[in-house]
């Protein structure tokens, strides 16, 4: 579908100051109404030899019975190594672990029919040209979509209209607050919040409960959900957090980067207004510290019945 941003406005809001943008009352109330749904994440979670782990998430859908959707994000890929601890990881820095991670977990599920990716790619400028040939060798077949995470954003290593370049030359489809439609399934893609303008999102949801939001950060999509651009987003998936790349058992995060603190931080949630259901996922790299504790890098396979 035509482009709702201008992508000279688009490249004005990157670029133009790191102001954090303003939440309403109502924005932030509608957090609150999010609730814990660890029901929705069904049969057992598989952890693959590389170390990457595979949860499940089953949505109902009718009209969209037997489809399916692999999402992951927040790859960070960059020179650094990434340790994991319980379960034990060793990710070596580069792509050579995430092509092995991504090779088994190809054999291990089934082709899914849309993959989408939630942002923050590459932790490195100089690995941004490798960051993309790990894109590239994604198999086809599978419709790809793609929003901006906040480092895309923040960091000047390109100019904001050529991540839509490069990330079509990988065989993704960048969605910077646009909608593109797949095997029955409508894609919101939301510019991230926190660097960009994805609470200003003029695109209108399509009239079809078969919508799926695309939002690198849960606070952009959540703040939004009461607005009437996100009413009737059944389904909304995001990253950022990192599920807090520290967890402590039965506590959770230690630290997270959401604005609203341990309320977002990682899993499933329904919301008790709307019914929209959210997943938040861990993520696959790390910054900052290249460790992750009680939280093993993981994509995200959505079973629609």
């Amino acid at each position: 579908m035509p482009a709702m941003s201008d992508v000279s406005t688009f490249k004005s809001r990157i670029y133009g100051g790191r102001k954090k943008p303003t939440l309403t009352a109502e924005q932030r109330a509608g957090v609150l109404l999010w609730q814990p749904a660890p029901s929705l994440v069904v049969g057992r979670t598989r952890i693959l030899p590389s170390g990457l782990r595979v949860r499940f998430l089953r949505i109902s859908k009718p009209q969209l019975a037997g489809r399916t959707l692999l999402f992951f994000s927040d790859t960070h890929i960059r020179a650094a190594g990434l340790r994991g601890f319980f379960p034990s990881v060793r990710q070596p820095g580069g792509t050579e672990w995430l092509g092995r991670a991504f090779h088994e977990l190809f054999e291990a599920v089934p082709m899914p029919d849309c993959i989408a990716f939630g942002g923050d790619l590459s932790g490195d400028a100089a690995w941004i040209g490798k960051s993309l040939d790990f894109l590239r060798a994604i198999p086809s077949g599978p419709h790809k979509f793609a929003v901006c995470g906040n480092w895309e954003l923040r960091r000047r290593w390109l100019p904001a209209d050529r991540w839509r370049e490069l990330y079509a030359e990988a065989g993704f489809q960048l969605l910077v607050n646009e909608t593109a439609e797949a095997c029955g399934i409508h894609f919101l893609g939301l510019n991230d919040a926190k660097e960009g303008d994805g609470l200003s999102c003029e695109a209108a949801i399509p009239h079809s409960e078969n919508v799926c939001v695309l939002s690198h950060n849960p606070d952009t999509a959540s703040a939004m959900l009461l607005t009437d651009k996100l009413k009737g987003a059944p389904l909304i998936l995001c990253g950022h957090t990192h599920g807090g790349q520290f967890r402590v058992p039965w506590f959770g995060a230690v630290v997270t980067s959401s604005r609203f603190g341990k309320r977002l931080e990682y899993g499933a949630y329904r919301h008790s207004s709307t019914g929209a259901t959210m997943y938040v996922t861990a993520g696959i790299g790390a910054t900052w510290f290249n460790a992750r504790i009680c939280c093993p890098p993981e994509v995200l396979f959505v079973n629609f019945c």
